[in-house]
């Protein structure tokens, strides 16, 4: 995984239209909430009023609580191996590798969305408008 930067891995919430992504998901924010960023395959994180932080996954669906504070939010975002589970970090090394880019307001999107196929398959991949890819993630996942 040399060679990559933090803008490999994760974009910021300034980049995107949070109110836009998350109105593709009806229902599954239900709190007001302070945008942080995203992974490059389009998962947000965001916290909430009492500092917690959650993740969206557009890839098995559902929220969950994966830090307590930004402080600790930010601890784990150092270490590789919360990288590679929570931004799939050597798939993101296997895409650089190969060349493959995406634009700032773009995400790395599967074709078939991996709920369809049944799994990640890395020679699938594309980049993808972020709120299109959050449409096709909410609709694979039957959510929307």
């Amino acid at each position: 995984m040399k060679n990559l930067s933090w803008n490999d891995l994760f974009v910021d919430a300034s980049l995107l239209d949070f109110e836009a992504l998350f109105s593709e998901w009806p229902g599954l924010i239900k709190e007001e909430v302070a945008p942080i960023g995203a992974s490059v395959f389009g998962d947000l994180f965001y916290q909430n009023r009492s500092g917690a932080v959650f993740k969206l996954d557009v890839l098995e669906g559902g929220v969950s609580q994966i830090a307590d504070t930004i402080q600790q939010f930010s601890e784990l975002m150092n270490s590789g191996k919360w990288q590679e589970y929570h931004l799939l970090s050597e798939g993101v090394a296997l895409l650089k590798q190969k060349g493959l880019e995406r634009s700032p307001l773009q995400f790395f999107g599967f074709a078939p969305h991996p709920a369809l196929a049944g799994k990640i398959d890395w020679s699938r991949v594309m980049p993808l408008d972020a709120v299109v890819w959050h449409s096709i993630c909410a609709q694979s996942l039957g959510i929307r």
